[in-house]
């Protein structure tokens, strides 16, 4: 039997998984779950929880034949490319590498000597026909998808298989995410969905009635109670959803998701609500209208304020994500951000240092301009992004590094002051407990002030 074993590499470096939240690696769940299903032997690991090279070495002695990674373009290649040195050097097993790095810069990463195979979009069925080729002892490397050949059709989202979470350790994780489409209609200038093949479908939901069996799943199988939808935009199709809301309000559930402002009308919201949403991740950006612009969001700035009172209205908990150090921002254009906070005084929220992802719109406009060059290699590509996420290294705004620092650190301090004392309101008035371990991570955290 072909054995595979997925790795989803860390983006933590020198500090302790116990500081931040992790989320469950769902493209790997999902892809794994596809192997499963096609009877062959299967093995995730998620290096954020197990971070030990000697553990990948012991691991390796299982006599893997595959070993694939997700990758995306931040400080996580450093670990993979570790990570496949060291398969390399302690195993016969091929190397493969898919995800959003390497359908962005394909040539770079294919280049490497630790990297046997790339490949390119959704890897469900591309990865299943790689893996019958080679179990008959043929050629694999002219499929779709392989290497720098054309991209394969996207696979029917009806047929991949529900996932199984039980690939986990599920103990390890504080949420559990579920998702019910794929892609988004929107192509923000910043986002990796702005780029891809006009052969890809950019957006498409599963059925609601797949839906409600994957939320039952959840409920039934995994006894959970509470998860996030991370779809980019849950409430995209208002009839779809109220369907699933009506057809889920009966399972007593808790769930955060991720919304356009356009979307959080105070309808909408409450349909959300019924069925148990208590928290929106809404994507507001920038509080400034040129920027809002530059991003291409389709949003206004008054949007995004009527979308925060909305969630009010209706009792739904609001998460304000924003970013600072866009290209061609203005220290104006910032405080403008750090007003907009001030006023909509939304529940809680997260600013963030903006970074470039490869061959993005905004991408090629710094390309463009002169302000940044393609590295030539892996090791370039992974040192071109900051390991902590803040220090920044593409900074193409008008405002120094030391200031948008200072800017982050007041404008998250505004946003997350009392936050958890706001959650704890919300978990009473839902009836919804917070787990003793969380509780005492929150404290160890001293966020509460």
């Amino acid at each position: 039997m072909v054995k595979v074993l997925l790795i989803q590499p860390s983006d933590i470096k020198n500090r302790k998984v116990s500081e931040r939240d992790l989320s469950m690696p769902l493209g790997l769940i999902y892809l794994g779950s596809m192997i499963e299903k096609s009877n062959y032997e299967v093995k995730i690991l998620d290096r954020n929880l197990h971070p030990s090279n000697e553990y990948l070495i012991h691991l390796l002695k299982g006599g893997w034949d595959f070993v694939g990674l997700a990758t995306f373009t931040n400080p996580m290649l450093y670990d993979a490319i570790d990570v496949s040195r060291i398969v390399k050097e302690n195993s016969s097993s091929i190397v493969i590498w898919g995800g959003f790095h390497v359908m962005s810069v394909p040539e770079t990463t294919l280049k490497h000597p630790y990297v046997d195979y790339i490949l390119r979009g959704e890897a469900e069925e591309s990865f299943i026909k790689m893996l019958r080729l080679y179990e008959q002892g043929k050629d694999f490397s002219k499929l779709e998808g392989i290497n720098l050949n054309p991209l394969a059709c996207p696979p029917n989202i009806e047929e991949v298989p529900i996932p199984n979470y039980g690939l986990m350790d599920l103990k390890k994780y504080s949420d559990f995410p579920i998702s019910t489409s794929r892609g988004c209609p929107y192509k923000c200038s910043f986002c990796y969905n702005s780029y891809g093949s006009k052969s890809m479908k950019p957006y498409r939901d599963i059925s609601i009635e797949r839906s409600i069996e994957l939320i039952e799943d959840i409920v039934y199988k995994y006894k959970r109670k509470t998860f996030t939808i991370v779809d980019d935009n849950f409430p995209s199709d208002k009839k779809r959803l109220k369907t699933i809301c009506d057809a889920v309000s009966k399972l007593d559930i808790k769930f955060n998701a991720f919304s356009r402002a356009n979307y959080c009308d105070t309808k909408t919201l409450t349909y959300m609500k019924k069925c148990g949403c208590w928290q929106i991740d809404i994507g507001v950006e920038s509080g400034n209208q040129r920027i809002l612009n530059l991003l291409k969001k389709g949003t206004t700035v008054q949007m995004n304020a009527q979308a925060i009172s909305n969630c009010k209205k209706v009792g739904i908990f609001s998460n304000a994500l924003l970013m600072i150090g866009i290209p061609t921002e203005t220290n104006a254009e910032i405080m403008d951000t750090f007003k907009f906070v001030l006023k909509t005084k939304p529940d809680m929220g997260g600013a963030a240092i903006f970074y470039l992802l490869p061959r993005t719109k905004l991408w090629d406009f710094c390309k463009r301009e002169g302000w940044i060059s393609e590295p030539e290699t892996l090791e370039g590509w992974a040192d071109l992004y900051p390991v902590d996420f803040t220090t920044p290294k593409t900074n193409f705004s008008e405002v120094s590094n030391k200031e948008l620092l200072e800017i982050r650190e007041n404008m998250n301090k505004i946003l997350n002051k009392r936050r958890y004392l706001k959650k704890l309101k919300l978990y009473l008035m839902n009836k919804r407990f917070p787990s003793a371990e969380r509780i005492i991570q929150v404290f160890k955290t001293k966020l509460v002030n």
